[in-house]
């Protein structure tokens, strides 16, 4: 065990040291949350920064293109759900880690305003050439407090060092009545399996450049953290992926169903949440 802190539940009692290597003269580790089940690694780019670190080789406007457009299915589903809100005196919709922008284009033309979060050189300029508002972070957004309706979370939240931090400050700019809609992968579960049964490294997982493993429970957890009380976990359905890739999801999410959740084998959830 170590003293290391659960970045989701905040204990450390259950906290297990699965990876500990030194890169650049800093440790790099990897770490198990036997409580909600939460694994996560050293940030990729604690040696430099993260804006340092994504534009030492910043993706081409046409490769955010590409992946936002496996995502519109989904953002079509959100905004049917947004626009059956009950109307406010304004609509506003938050895209946090928005990327090219592709769902707020979609909510602008149906009337909302719309405002992007995006911390990335890159996809700023994408954003002004778009003609679409940004601002690198909620503190500078110029927002006022209980002011947006919707917030779009897109394969962001993996990314952030703390979750918890960064949606209860999301939620403080959220109207009462306001909704987040996330598309959550959970890997976590795929992840534990790989390493106790099929015997496989830790450092061979495709990690890519997230921080974050979450669990259905760490998930749930991490939004009730934050003060989301009321919380919907759904199939996720639109998300474009390769065949070989669909079948694979269509297998974890039944073995999952087989083993009544406990594996946590589902990858990936559209949640609704509110307070």
């Amino acid at each position: 065990m170590t003293d290391t802190l659960c970045p989701v539940c905040q204990k450390s009692d259950r906290v297990k040291v699965l990876s500990l290597t030194l890169q650049g003269g800093t440790d790099f580790g990897v770490w198990r949350c036997g409580r909600c089940r939460h694994i996560w690694r050293t940030e990729p780019w604690k040696v430099s920064n993260q804006i340092t670190y994504y534009e030492a080789s910043p993706p081409t406007a046409k490769v955010m293109e590409a992946l936002s457009n496996k995502t519109v299915k989904v953002f079509e589903k959100f905004l049917q759900l947004a626009d059956k809100l009950k109307s406010n005196p304004t609509r506003l919709m938050v895209d946090f880690g928005c990327s090219c922008g592709t769902a707020m284009l979609m909510f602008k033309k149906h009337g909302w305003d719309v405002l992007g979060i995006e911390l990335l050189p890159s996809a700023q300029k994408v954003l002004d050439e778009r003609n679409l508002p940004w601002a690198s972070s909620m503190k500078d957004s110029g927002l006022a407090l209980r002011s947006v309706d919707i917030v779009v979370m897109s394969d962001c939240i993996y990314y952030l060092a703390d979750p918890v931090g960064t949606l209860r400050e999301i939620r403080s700019y959220m109207r009462p009545n306001g909704m987040l809609f996330l598309r959550h992968p959970t890997r976590a579960g795929l992840f534990y399996v790989s390493l106790k049964i099929m015997r496989k490294k830790v450092q061979s997982f495709p990690w890519g450049s997230h921080v974050h493993l979450f669990s259905r429970k760490s998930a749930e957890l991490t939004l009730k953290q934050a003060g989301f009380a009321n919380m919907k976990f759904l199939k996720e359905e639109g998300y474009e992926r390769p065949l070989r890739t669909k079948i694979i999801h269509q297998l974890m999410r039944a073995a999952d169903f087989i083993s009544l959740g406990l594996l946590g084998l589902t990858l990936s959830w559209t949640v609704i949440a509110k307070e």
